[in-house]
């Protein structure tokens, strides 16, 4: 009877060992593939071949997984240099008029001043010439902000133009999917001080942005605050030269 039961005993240890096994294997079928596409695409990029990377990634970028988030930050490594040069898709030539500042002309075209500064080569706001040619963009962007994988998007339309880590996120996550503000303030600061938009100094300064709903954007320095996220300040930087004041900003996750 001993032996019989520890036979029993043994097939039972058995049988649930296989189960266990079967589990793992079905688990681990579980775990989401990378794309071959991803990788396909980073040899596209390394051969400047930017225009097949993006048709390739472009299936990929509203994937809320783990391919969506390599997609999205590859293809804003191919697009980001071209919204900051004078190889801007949206980029046009405007011819200063008596009257004009940069201030002016940046609300006139919605073209943010820093932009035309960047695009021009202009060291100072209030060097404009009659007659003078400025190449311009109109800038429609908004932000999507994705608390789940710590990243912020640039759209332009249907074309990702940037996507950014953040190295800080609210704690508690307040903001759920589907809430939907506006950039209200691009401020800048140096050395501790605040620059004014106007201010010869204000291209060169650090930059933080602020949202309708209280929400900061600040650099990666300090801690977590509860309206605040962080990301590198070079990355900060960039964002604005990116966004219009009134961008609509979405939560997507």
């Amino acid at each position: 009877m001993k032996s019989i039961s520890l036979i029993l005993g043994v097939a039972a240890f058995c049988s649930a060992s296989a189960v266990a096994e079967a589990a793992t294997v079905v688990n681990y079928s579980l775990w989401p593939r990378r794309p071959d596409e991803l990788e396909q695409a980073r040899a596209l990029v390394t051969e400047q071949k930017g225009a097949e990377a993006l048709h390739l990634l472009q299936p990929f970028l509203n994937d809320s997984g783990i391919a969506g988030r390599e997609a999205r930050q590859i293809v804003g490594r191919i697009n980001t240099p071209r919204y900051l040069t004078r190889e801007h898709p949206g980029a046009y030539v405007y011819t200063v008029q008596r009257g004009d500042t940069v201030q002016r002309i940046a609300r006139q075209q919605s073209c943010p001043a820093a932009l035309i500064m960047l695009l021009n080569g202009l060291t100072e706001p209030a060097g404009l010439r009659i007659g003078q040619k400025l190449l311009l963009a109109r800038v429609s962007c908004r932000l999507e902000i994705r608390l789940k994988y710590r990243e912020i998007c640039v759209w332009d339309g249907d074309t990702l133009v940037a996507d950014y880590a953040l190295s800080a996120v609210p704690a508690g996550g307040q903001f759920g999917a589907g809430t939907q503000t506006q950039l209200a303030a691009i401020e800048g600061e140096s050395e501790g001080m605040r620059v004014p938009e106007t201010s010869s100094q204000f291209p060169s300064s650090d930059r933080r942005l602020r949202l309708e709903n209280g929400v900061y954007i600040l650099p990666e320095q300090g801690g977590v605050a509860e309206h605040c996220l962080r990301m590198p300040q070079r990355d900060l930087n960039e964002l604005s030269l990116l966004l219009r004041l009134g961008a609509e900003v979405v939560w997507v996750n």
